[in-house]
């Protein structure tokens, strides 16, 4: 496949998912109660990224699987294990931004003008429900009394945030023009995960600010700059909950129809959506998280 139908491929099911009523980039559950986390390469340990996180998620959810951990077919038979017969892959997308010198770009550093396009390629993973003679990489299942408490970790991720943020009422917003988070008092949430789900949607908008990652949206209900902004918080807060153990309902199913509106008319915006949540993502965990060395980003798509 090339450019253009992979990424068309890939809106068409986020597409039908939402016309059904389903964000298919909401983490899924498993169905004895414990968490499906940001999914990861068994082989590698590095977590998926950007528009990969929904892709396997979605297939997740669509095939009933029971793990989150993925594997390359050769990366099976490296780890002694094998995919069985007539099992299906899953494909996701590396995206790597190819740079070319032409005359009528923009000027870089050394005076030479170019222009960068955008390259997508393919890889396929196979679900470690599809593969045989590695059971024994499957995470331990959570007994009584070890269940995971996500809640203090929510709690450190806002607080290192540094964001301005007032609890009072019944509205959960961000404002830029003070830059200011408010959200509704806690005791008016059933239960204490969707409180946090709800300020990570919001903590996701605050990093758009200009003197973060700058990112641009519209001023009212209704504009697509405004509901494109509101997908990439959307997404940007389920990748957070699902990082952070959480469960939270973030009840935004009113934007639905403006993320229809979107997608139907640039099937690219869901790949551009998914890469500003992961940023934020990563903007966000790099506030909690220790340093590390970084891989470069085709590499750990691949991963």
């Amino acid at each position: 496949m090339n450019n253009e139908q992979i990424v068309a491929q890939v809106t068409a099911k986020i597409i039908e998912q939402l016309k059904a009523g389903v964000k298919p980039w909401e983490c899924v559950w498993d169905r004895a109660g414990g968490q499906f986390g940001i999914p990861r390469n068994v082989r590698t340990g590095e977590n998926y990224r950007g528009i990969n996180i929904p892709i396997l998620w979605e297939a997740t959810s669509r095939k009933g699987y029971t793990t989150d951990l993925w594997v390359g077919y050769t990366q099976a038979q490296e780890l002694g294990g094998h995919v069985r017969k007539d099992e299906k892959s899953t494909y996701g997308i590396i995206y790597k931004p190819l740079v070319l010198e032409d005359e009528n770009g923009e000027a870089g550093p050394d005076g030479k003008r170019a222009r960068t396009i955008p390259l997508f390629k393919t890889f396929y993973v196979f679900n470690l429900d599809q593969v045989e003679g590695l059971d024994h990489l499957r995470p331990a299942v959570p007994t009584a009394g070890e269940e995971f408490e996500p809640i203090p970790v929510a709690e450190e991720l806002i607080k290192k945030s540094g964001a301005q943020i007032i609890e009072r009422g019944t509205r959960a917003f961000y404002r830029k023009g003070n830059d200011q988070i408010t959200l509704p008092d806690r005791w008016r949430f059933k239960v204490a995960e969707d409180f946090y789900a709800t300020g990570l949607h919001e903590l996701t908008h605050w990093t758009g600010h200009e003197s973060r990652l700058d990112r641009t949206w519209g001023k009212r209900f209704g504009d697509d700059a405004y509901a494109f902004e509101e997908l990439v918080a959307e997404m940007g807060s389920a990748f957070l909950c699902s990082k952070l153990g959480l469960k939270g309902e973030l009840q935004h199913e009113s934007y639905i129809g403006g993320w229809l509106k979107i997608l139907q008319q640039d099937y690219r915006a869901l790949v551009r959506a998914a890469s500003q949540a992961q940023k934020a993502f990563d903007y966000l965990n790099a506030l909690v998280e220790e340093p590390k060395v970084d891989r470069p980003e085709a590499e750990r798509l691949a991963a």
